[in-house]
């Protein structure tokens, strides 16, 4: 299999980038086939003036939501300027003003909690030519989850209009921005030669290089697309730990209780068991939280929104007086937490399967692979 990164010097994809002032939108985790990263490959064949990064920085270091000042790339000495800017849904033109075409290449996970898919639409309304190097969906291209998100609750952590697992590349959703919300970008595609929608990561044995710093494994990315819920509440989502999104907890939790009565819901594809863990960083930082460790055992059957939701309302059962949540939960969520109590659970999970059918059927002219 070849990503768009490794086709940059052939044609017709070379004629694209030959005798253009190049900008880049990258970060550590963009590398091609051999391992050259995509700041190099560009560099040195291509007149590449200006590093653009997003969220966590051009290293991937930061933490979420750090602002990150401007610099220059240590190697090439080209300037890195910063595309993070919260929740501004604009971008000054002025940073496009020495370019003439804008090269992204960032590896995502499929999900649209992730903030590299509202950088990608805000550059899209940036009034300079975007040509995007497609990579493969680590959630492969076939199962979408979750409702879609409606305006009202749109944000840089939710773009309107996506279920939560969209089930297309990077390079196919942009191709979905651009025609569902008629932006009218000059948008080109170098397309992914050899990947099926049927491939997961794991098909792909290629190595994960952490795309950002709470996404260190392949394994985390299924579970954040349900686990990332926990930001919303006031649970520890295992952020200042070594495995975030697969463990959570809190220090009142009684971690056998809970595994024994989730035990019962008898959620597909995934089991859990007991943890105490001690956050690093964020919530109960240096305290010990219990809480349960998440297995995927079917990634085929495994629905992580819907389990996320199904494990989240027997907690407010079994700790009423003690789990709280915040405004965050409805912006991922894209309904309040009324929506998962007890006599409201089974309504909401089958409205998001009806919308997650809806947005499969308005994905499907998008799709660029078998």
């Amino acid at each position: 299999m070849e990503i768009g990164l490794d086709q940059i010097l052939k044609e017709p994809h070379a004629s694209l980038l030959r005798g253009k002032r190049l900008g880049l939108v990258t970060n550590s985790s963009s590398f091609d086939n051999r391992y050259k990263s995509s700041v190099l490959c560009l560099h040195d064949h291509y007149d590449l003036r200006v590093l653009y990064a997003p969220e966590h920085g051009l290293d991937g270091s930061a933490q979420a939501g750090k602002m990150i000042p401007e610099s220059r790339d240590p190697h090439t000495q080209i300037p890195i300027r910063s595309l993070y800017q919260g929740e501004h849904t604009r971008l000054d033109p002025s940073l496009f003003a020495d370019i003439d075409l804008l090269v992204f290449d960032m590896q995502d996970v499929g999900l649209r909690f992730y903030t590299y898919t509202a950088t990608l639409e805000q550059l899209m309304h940036g009034g300079v030519p975007l040509l995007v190097l497609d990579r493969p969906n680590p959630l492969g291209g076939i199962v979408v989850e979750g409702p879609i998100l409606d305006a009202e609750h749109a944000s840089f952590v939710g773009l309107a209009g996506l279920a939560v697992r969209y089930g297309l590349t990077i390079g196919e959703l942009a191709l979905f921005l651009n025609g569902e919300r008629a932006i009218g970008c000059d948008l080109q595609v170098v397309p992914l030669q050899g990947w099926r929608r049927t491939q997961r990561w794991e098909d792909l044995k290629r190595p994960w290089i952490m795309t950002s710093p709470a996404i260190a494994h392949c394994s985390a990315i299924e579970l954040y697309a349900g686990f990332c819920l926990l930001e919303g509440t006031n649970l520890s989502e295992g952020r200042g730990t070594s495995a975030p999104f697969e463990l959570f907890g809190a220090p009142f939790i009684d971690a056998y209780q809970l595994s024994l009565e989730v035990g019962k819901l008898n959620l597909a594809g995934v089991r859990f068991t007991p943890i105490t863990f001690v956050p690093s960083t964020g919530k109960f930082q240096g305290q010990a939280c219990h809480g349960l460790y998440a297995h995927v055992i079917d990634s085929g059957h495994f629905r992580p929104f819907s389990t996320a939701l199904s494990v989240l309302s027997l907690l407010w059962d079994l700790y009423p007086e003690h789990l709280s949540f915040n405004a965050s939960f409805t912006r991922l969520a894209g309904f309040s937490e009324q929506a998962i109590a007890r006599a409201n659970l089974s309504a909401t999970l089958e409205r998001i399967e009806e919308e997650a059918r809806t947005f499969e059927y308005i994905k499907r002219s998008y799709e660029r692979y078998a």
